[in-house]
């Protein structure tokens, strides 16, 4: 069975379409469920991490509500004895609990008093300066403070309460605080180490990206991720509450939710992997691919079996259409079995091959007496049908162009009788309709005379061996209904006629030879003609005149040509005039200045040779206008040579200048340097403000350098961001230094691009001649890692390469 049988199409089309149903209605569905199952997740994080932060916030109120309670509660008297306060703070167990790193009384100047549990060493330092403190004092307010190393633990850090304890007439006497250690366990850092078996970790930071708690004491105190670095982070720190997805530090996708703390202002977060919090999507993602992978192949199974069911009557009868093949001859009725449409198929088919067998017995005769009738005609021809295969090729075809009718019937190529390479004949042209290719393709061509729709064409063939002039002559043959189904051509052997008229034209054709055809011909010529006798114009052809400047050759006539050589191309032609005088024969052809009429001059290119004017010897003159070639070589030597960007000297340019440069400094023994130079912060002008910004950059930078550098230096700009400077004839190595420093001030400056300002700086590398001798990649690779050295010392610097 043919694997493209309709069975297998009808398999493939069902089964197809059932497997796209059931993948889309199980993405679909996946969809739902992934988008639904990810918004709940991130709604309970969300939910968790604002309870804990109502809690979080309760404890920090309470706190402080316990500290204001005991400020308020110091007597006056109490609050100017030392002693009393120390024993007052020692007998707080309440505060020592809250405040297990302890708590402190700071006069109104700002001194430690008092701090319990234990002795401080600090008593009577003078604390003023402390910013938690110095704000309680101006605000009178109880305040919070954010974290700050601790004094009494290295490497800790600490959270200050504070509250103004208020004397008579509420003046403030002095300011009670409270110590947690963000370290030790404590109502802050208990929120960082909550276990809810879900992979969840939650840390508390403040608006500066400053951690507050952390499961990892280590984190404590220290910086999280930049601005810019994690967009959802700054959305949060700006204001946001709620849930997203970011990579947490690792690099891992988690899902973070952010809750703000309303006593302090601080964020809760806690962060979740991806991992964990999206299992169930995974697991349902494996259980639809393994669902789809098993049902899709039994699927496939059914439909094979059912389509097999539903097509066996028709593979029966087709299987009966291949045996009869394409001979009528041959042909049986198929049996009809089925009364559905199947078997009104065939019986159609039975009644079509039999009016099928009477016409074609019909046809065949008559297309025996036609083609009976061609092929004893005495006039060659032969026929093509319309898919352009020869079907008859007659004997009077044979005799004329040597070729068997074996070798051209069936074949689409009647052209090699008569052609070396494919092409089409006038019979295809004809059954193609393309009459526009009649043009291309015969040189003598017409409609025919006496055929409606023929066409006629002519011209010279090699055919066995001799060429002979033969007329086609081509028409189409339609059928009843007029459509185009083969096309005739006929041919006619007209070498002896063709051989006497090409006789008399090349009779008439030498007569009319004269000097006034030639002279013609010097006319339109585009080049300028001149002919001397004795070095002056006899002759100047129209091109000649104007390209001298003349309106006329009558103003020309008589002058000696060297008045229109100019005084350095003088000679050159002088040399070239004699050549052709004593050698009889054309001298080379050199490029020279003519001066026009107005004495300006023109690029040329003058050939001078022999030649008899009226009986007399004379000079001929050949001279073209050069100007634009010259000026399109100018051209090409400056895409070769200069960047197309800065105009600054290129790569092959810079090699060629320090070459040269190079040899004179041997050669006088004067210093050289050659400068590397590269952008600094380049690349973000390119991602902030575009590639057109940049480049206007380059062209600026181009332009500061040339300003720094003397008229017989060189700037040139290697590719991308990266310059060199060439510096020739120095006094002292100092004068690198100089140039290099003239640099750095030039690049201090702001470029502005497009109304913006951006900050570009370069970095510098010198290497310098003859402190380093070397070939020319030698001192390119010595400046190139001075260059590197700059960058690594902090950009927009120089660095002298030192060997070693």
């Amino acid at each position: 069975m043919s694997r493209c049988s309709l069975k297998i199409k009808m398999s493939l089309v069902v089964f197809l379409l059932i497997g796209t149903v059931s993948s889309c209605v199980a993405g679909l569905g996946l969809l739902f469920f992934m988008r639904e199952f990810k918004e709940t997740v991130a709604a309970r994080q969300f939910a968790v991490v604002s309870a804990m932060a109502g809690e979080l916030d309760e404890k920090i109120l309470a706190a402080q509500r316990e500290l204001v309670a005991v400020a308020m509660s110091i007597p006056p008297a109490t609050g100017r004895d030392a002693a009393a306060l120390q024993s007052f703070l020692d007998q707080r167990l309440d505060l020592h609990q809250v405040f297990s790193d302890g708590t402190a009384f700071f006069s109104a100047d700002g001194r430690l008093v008092a701090f319990s549990p234990g002795q401080s060493p600090n008593i009577g330092d003078n604390f003023s300066k402390l910013d938690f403190l110095a704000a309680t004092f101006r605000s009178g307010k109880a305040l919070i403070s954010e974290p700050f190393p601790s004094q009494r633990r290295r490497g800790h850090q600490v959270v200050m309460f504070t509250v103004p304890v208020l004397g008579a007439g509420g003046r403030i006497i002095g300011v009670l605080g409270g110590r947690v250690d963000l370290m030790e366990e404590n109502f802050l850092s208990r929120v960082a180490h909550l276990n809810l078996q879900d992979g969840r970790e939650f840390f508390l930071f403040n608006r500066q990206r400053q951690i507050v708690a952390h499961r990892n004491h280590d984190q404590v105190g220290k910086p999280m991720l930049a601005k810019g670095k994690r967009q959802l982070l700054d959305r949060a720190i700006d204001g946001y509450q709620g849930s997203g997805e970011m990579d947490n530090p690792a690099g891992s996708p988690s899902i973070y939710s952010f809750k703000r703390l309303p006593t302090r202002g601080w964020i809760l977060a806690a962060e979740r992997p991806l991992s964990e919090a999206y299992a169930p999507i995974y697991r349902a993602q494996k259980l639809a691919i393994c669902s789809l992978a098993l049902l899709l192949p039994l699927a496939l199974i059914i439909v094979w079996l059912f389509v097999g069911r539903l097509t066996a009557p028709l593979q029966l009868f087709a299987g009966r259409v291949r045996e009869i093949g394409g001979d009528a001859a041959k042909y049986l009725p198929v049996p009809v079995s089925n009364n559905d449409e199947i078997g009104d198929l065939a019986q159609a088919f039975n009644a079509m091959m039999q009016e099928l067998v009477i016409n074609k017995r019909s046809l065949e005769s008559e297309k025996g007496f036609a083609v009976q009738l061609l092929q004893h005609s005495a006039v060659p021809c032969f026929v093509i049908d319309a898919e352009h295969r020869v079907i008859i090729w007659n004997s009077a075809m044979e005799e004329l162009t040597g070729v068997a009718a074996g070798a051209q019937l069936g074949l689409a190529d009647p052209w090699r009788a008569f052609y070396d390479e494919p092409r089409r004949v006038l019979a295809d042209i004809v059954v193609a309709g393309t009459l526009y290719e009649m043009a291309d393709l015969y040189s003598c061509y017409a409609d025919s005379p006496l055929i409606p729709e023929g066409l006629r064409a002519e011209g010279w063939y090699r055919l066995k061996g001799k060429q002979r002039y033969l007329a086609f002559e081509a028409a189409p043959i339609r059928d009843a209904e007029g459509r185009l189904i083969a096309a005739i051509q006929t041919m006619q052997d007209m070498t002896l006629r063709a051989n006497n008229e090409e006789q008399l034209r090349g009779m008439v054709a030498a007569i009319g030879e004269s000097e006034e055809r030639f002279r013609r011909l010097v006319e339109l010529s585009l080049d300028g003609i001149a002919i001397l006798v004795g070095r002056r114009f006899v002759f100047v052809n129209p091109a000649g005149c104007e390209m001298l400047g003349y309106r006329s050759s009558d103003e020309l006539l008589g002058k000696e040509m060297r008045e229109f050589i100019q005084r350095d191309s003088e000679q050159q032609f002088l040399e070239q005039a004699a050549c052709a005088e004593e050698t009889g024969t054309t001298a080379p052809w050199i490029e020279e200045r003519l001066l026009r009429h107005d004495r300006t001059a023109m690029e040329v290119e003058l050939g001078v040779g022999p030649f008899v004017f009226r009986g007399e010897n004379a000079l001929q003159v050949i001279f073209r206008d050069i100007t634009e070639r010259k000026l399109a070589k100018a051209r090409l030597e400056t895409l070769a040579h200069y960047d197309s960007l800065t105009s600054l000297p290129n790569r092959v340019l810079f090699f060629d200048r320090l070459r040269h440069a190079v040899s004179e400094a041997k050669r006088y023994k004067h210093p050289l340097a050659l400068m590397f130079l590269d952008l600094d912060s380049f690349k973000q002008v390119n991602d902030r403000l575009g590639h057109a910004a940049g480049d206007a950059v380059l062209v600026e930078a181009g332009y500061r350098l040339r300003e720094c550098v003397r008229a017989c230096d060189m700037v040139a700009r290697m590719g991308g961001d990266e310059f060199t400077i060439i510096l020739t004839k120095m006094a002292d190595q100092r004068d690198a230094s100089l140039v290099a420093e003239r640099v750095l001030e030039s690049f201090a400056l702001p470029f502005l691009v497009e109304g913006e300002s951006a900050q570009v700086g370069v970095s510098i590398g010198i290497c310098v001649y003859p402190d380093c001798d070397a070939d020319l990649d030698g001192m390119v690779r010595y400046a190139d890692y001075a260059m590197y050295q700059a960058k690594q010392d902090g950009k927009n610097v120089y660095r002298f390469y030192v060997g070693g």
